[in-house]
């Protein structure tokens, strides 16, 4: 199975003040600066054992003007932090809408290297990531680039040789890559919950042959893949969180079949079939039945994803349903009652299949992300 994992390197940047002659500026002032100052980032790279250097391409980078929008920001915390989060579509995309030309685009060495920017004082600053054309998608090296971040003035500085104001701003790497996932969730007449325990397969067609995934990774065909031990099982966890944590998966289309339902509540239709969409470009982004779903950073899905758990999968409570279920599964397919709700009544259901032994579910990983920008 080809690996498209991917390395993004995210600045999480941190100021040293250092003094020099009389270049101290005020904490309370940082507009009105009419001389160039000199930003440098020192990148730091942490390549894999084993890269060759000779291979790689140079890092660029573009700098932005954000000053009126950042403060504009009903809260600049919140503004600041979005961007390393949303990655470089969202970066690209406030590019456009807000019109913006960079004031400076830079290229680095292959390594370790560090990017110089001399640039007329502004407020705050965005700071991207691009390929030497200065197209964000296109940026970094097999997978590898910086997430963009936001830099903003403030007073810790010293004075470069020409007399400019110089702030540093080091930079730290972080594992990010591509990853199917979803939320399972339960309906009854009091509302919605996540479910944990429920047991998921994730298959794609060879023409009408369902191919299931294995826990070697690769695929194969199987006329039951709940009891077949070579099928890999995806299991909710307590948030009804539902991840594909295997090799990563080659572009094209698959889908996730809920194969185990937990006790008391009966699989729907939508459920069997949850289309994931792996697309070929890196900067794109994997779906989910048409959601862009997030990046997980260290191999953790960010807080919000987690807060807001979508998308959602439902399944329906057998005993107390909610007075408009949905569309339910054919009787007589695995795990499904001898009967069926009517949207808006109330049937008896049927004798429901008890799930077997359930894998303990994983507890979510928290992601803590750290500072992302020069200084809050």
């Amino acid at each position: 199975m080809k690996k498209v994992l991917k390395l993004l390197f995210m600045i999480v940047a941190f100021m040293t003040a250092v003094f020099a002659g009389s270049g101290q500026a005020s904490a309370n002032s940082t507009t009105g600066i009419t001389q160039n100052i000199h930003i440098h980032i020192s990148l730091g790279l942490d390549l894999p054992s084993g890269t060759d250097v000779t291979k790689l391409r140079a890092p660029t980078f573009e700098i932005y003007d954000i000053s009126d929008q950042f403060n504009e920001a009903d809260d600049p915390k919140e503004f600041t932090e979005k961007f390393p989060l949303a990655g470089q579509s969202y970066a690209k995309n406030f590019i456009e809408k807000h019109s913006l030309k960079p004031l400076s685009r830079q290229t680095g060495n292959k390594a370790n290297s560090s990017i110089d920017f001399i640039v007329p004082g502004c407020d705050a600053y965005l700071i991207v990531q691009t390929d030497e054309n200065g197209v964000i998608e296109n940026a970094g090296n097999n997978g590898t680039f910086t997430l963009p971040f936001v830099f903003f003035m403030n007073d810790d500085f010293k004075i470069d040789d020409q007399g400019r104001m110089w702030f540093q701003i080091k930079g730290k790497t972080s594992l990010v890559q591509r990853s199917a996932y979803f939320f399972k969730y339960g309906k009854n007449a009091g509302g919605e919950l996540p479910l944990s325990d429920a047991k998921f397969v994730l298959y794609r067609l060879d023409g009408s042959i369902k191919l299931y995934c294995t826990n070697n990774g690769g695929f194969k065909a199987s006329a039951s893949p709940l009891s077949d031990d070579e099928i890999a099982k995806f299991t909710s966890n307590s948030a009804g969180l539902v991840m594909y944590d295997r090799e990563s998966l080659d572009p094209g289309t698959y889908y996730f079949s809920e194969v185990q339902a937990p006790k008391g509540y009966r699989i729907t239709d939508e459920a069997r079939k949850i289309e994931v969409y792996i697309p070929k470009k890196m900067s794109d982004s994997v779906k989910v039945n048409g959601t862009a779903l997030e990046e997980l950073y260290d191999q953790k899905l960010s807080d919000g994803a987690v807060s807001a758990a979508k998308p959602r999968i439902y399944n329906y409570s057998i005993e107390n349903p909610p007075s408009n279920p949905g569309k339910t599964n054919t009787p007589g397919n695995p795990n499904t009652p001898g009967k069926t709700n009517t949207p808006g009544k109330t049937n008896t259901p049927g004798k429901t299949n008890t799930p077997g032994n359930t894998t303990t579910p994983k507890s979510v990983k928290k992601r803590v992300m750290g500072d992302v920008a020069a200084n809050w």
